[in-house]
């Protein structure tokens, strides 16, 4: 997914933008199994650099190797006019980045008997009016309209606009069948049902008093920006930190479990985490939640090792890159309509650099088998 060609053509662009200010650090060439020492210093040096480059108010990065927080820390300013600096505590507004959030809550619901993955929309929200919607719904290729079947509604491609939007609609949808099957708003369950027990008590889609005075605040056009209300909070309304992204990925790394409570049934972390159909798993009829920027689901899914899921609103840029197998987690997150490439480039990096580094994960041995 990020071959060495499409690296090199971002370190192109950043140092093109910034060649007046002289060559950017130089990367490692190779980093040494265990050394991420090594890999946190390079892009401690590279990050700011970038940032200047493009023009970047703040970024903050969180690593994580399995249950361990390899870095976690911000750059430049959450709010340059405040100079109040950006920190791993920071929150951002990550867009598109917010469906994996909504996915783990319907899977949550589903866990817990009150959505069942294949309930008509209709069932699952009964003062839901089906007829003045219908052409709506028919748009969005999911009939039956079940939690299975918009759980998969992704566009084709980073590039198609409408597709987007049909996955931006059915997981507005999700959001409301989870509300209403609960008996409270979405942002309530989420926080009682996902956001509690990972101790993230700063994330979630409407702010509160203590959101407020942690969020960064975004830039358009080099000036401050403030974000609209997003009436589509399931979609991409969520708020969050690279501090408290950490302990969600832990606890999929840790097979649905955060710190010996059970938050998500093994079948559904790894249903979030893997995001494929499994034998024996949910049976999902193609990858959910991060895939609707990997591939179609007609697609095979060929060399999968790597997972991503970009968000970006008005003001903000983020990109979230998963290593399953290795069990490594990057989140990168800025406050600028200027950060895509900067969140794409320092993202690929980190990752890059982290499957150096990372030890081998040791494999289970099986007794041999006698002649």
């Amino acid at each position: 997914m990020f071959s060495l060609s499409r690296l090199l053509a971002i370190g192109t662009l950043l140092a093109a933008i910034g060649g007046c200010q002289g060559l950017p650090p130089a990367a490692p060439p190779t980093v040494a199994e265990g050394d991420y020492a090594a890999v946190i210093d390079y892009l401690a040096r590279r990050i700011p650099y970038d940032m200047n480059a493009l023009d970047v108010p703040g970024l903050s990065i969180v690593i994580v190797d399995d249950q361990r927080v390899v870095w976690s820390t911000g750059f430049g300013y959450a709010d340059p006019e405040r100079h109040r600096g950006a920190s791993a505590d920071t929150l951002y507004r990550v867009g598109a980045i917010s469906k994996l959030l909504t996915a783990a809550s319907v899977l949550h619901a589903a866990d817990a008997g009150r959505l069942p993955l294949d309930q008509p929309a209709a069932q699952a929200l009964p003062d839901w009016e089906i007829q003045p919607r219908r052409n709506a719904m028919q748009w969005l290729g999911a009939d039956p309209f079940t939690a299975r079947r918009l759980l998969a509604v992704h566009p084709e491609a980073p590039e198609d606009t409408m597709g987007r939007a049909r996955a931006d609609m059915a997981y507005a949808l999700l959001g409301n069948m989870v509300a209403s099957r609960a008996g409270e708003p979405f942002d309530a369950y989420v926080r009682r049902a996902i956001l509690q027990p990972l101790n993230m008590p700063r994330a979630g889609f409407v702010p509160g008093p203590r959101m407020l005075e942690l969020r960064a605040s975004g830039h358009r056009r080099g000036e401050p920006w403030t974000e609209t209300p997003q009436a589509n909070e399931a979609a991409d309304g969520l708020w969050l930190s690279a501090s408290e992204m950490a302990r969600f990925s832990r606890m999929l790394f840790a097979d649905g479990a955060y710190e010996g409570r059970r938050v998500l049934s093994s079948p559904s972390a790894r249903a979030v985490l893997d995001l494929e159909t499994a034998a024996g798993g949910l049976g999902l009829e193609c990858r959910l939640a991060l895939s609707w920027l990997a591939r179609p689901c007609e697609e095979p899914l060929g060399d999968a090792s790597l997972r991503l899921h970009s968000g970006a609103t008005e003001a903000f840029h983020s990109r979230l890159v998963l290593a399953p197998d290795e069990k490594l987690a990057v989140l990168v997150m800025s406050n600028s309509d200027t950060g895509e490439p900067l969140v794409a480039s320092v993202s690929s990096m980190a990752m890059a650099l982290m499957r150096q580094a990372k030890p081998p994960i040791p494999q289970p041995r099986f007794p041999e088998t006698l002649p």
